[in-house]
């Protein structure tokens, strides 16, 4: 799924050929300033995030690349490698919104283009987040075998590995599913509402031609 999202993407924000709609003047310049406005808040919110995430990032890897004698290094070269990721695709989404601020609405057939592939991108965003828990669970857990570290010797000598692995497995689904629930809401409200918010301006724009 997120394979086929990439290339949707890929594709759509390579040459867009411009179509321009007739729309009245007072719609077209009151949609313009409401439009300037959303994609100036996406683009907020898009580098508050890219910023912590990286002070996020930064303070992690420092911390696995020095604590515990430094066993826990491949965990701090993880973390970089899913920041050079995000780096790719807040370098990629901050385009498309920079395209979509210089973009005339009179050019509406390109701005509804490019705002189906900016809601593509948060799908994007929301299924790789989600992915990412499993996976990092399992990474840890791995890692941990691999290297034959006992995070809990005591619960695990009373319960048994094979009990704690069903336990750590039950775990991981029950935080993969809380943290959907949470990450849905966090991407909403950065970014969902505010898409919503210039969808209904399109369709309104729709409405007045």
């Amino acid at each position: 799924m997120e394979l086929e999202l990439l290339k949707e993407i890929w594709s759509e924000t390579n040459g867009m050929p411009p179509r321009v709609v007739k729309v009245d003047a007072d719609v077209l310049q009151k949609a313009t300033s409401f439009q300037q406005k959303i994609i100036t808040a996406l683009k907020r919110n898009l580098f508050i995030e890219v910023i912590v995430v990286l002070i996020c990032v930064a303070a992690i890897a420092g911390f696995y690349f020095t604590a515990f004698g430094g066993n826990f290094r491949e965990v701090s070269w993880m973390y970089i490698i899913l920041a050079a990721g995000f780096l790719l695709y807040y370098f990629r989404k901050n385009r498309l919104l920079k395209t979509m601020q210089n973009t005339s609405l009179s050019v509406k057939s390109n701005i509804e283009i490019q705002l189906s592939t900016l809601e593509k991108y948060i799908r994007l965003y929301l299924i790789a987040g989600i992915v990412l828990v499993p996976l990092l669970m399992t990474f840890f857990y791995l890692l941990l075998s691999y290297k034959h570290i006992t995070i809990f010797p005591s619960l695990q000598s009373v319960v048994g590995n094979l009990n704690f692995t069903l336990g750590y497995i039950v775990f991981s689904v029950f935080l993969t599913i809380a943290l959907y629930y949470l990450y849905r809401w966090y991407i909403y409200k950065l970014y969902g509402k505010h898409i919503a918010r210039l969808r209904a301006m399109l369709n309104e724009m729709n409405e007045e031609m």
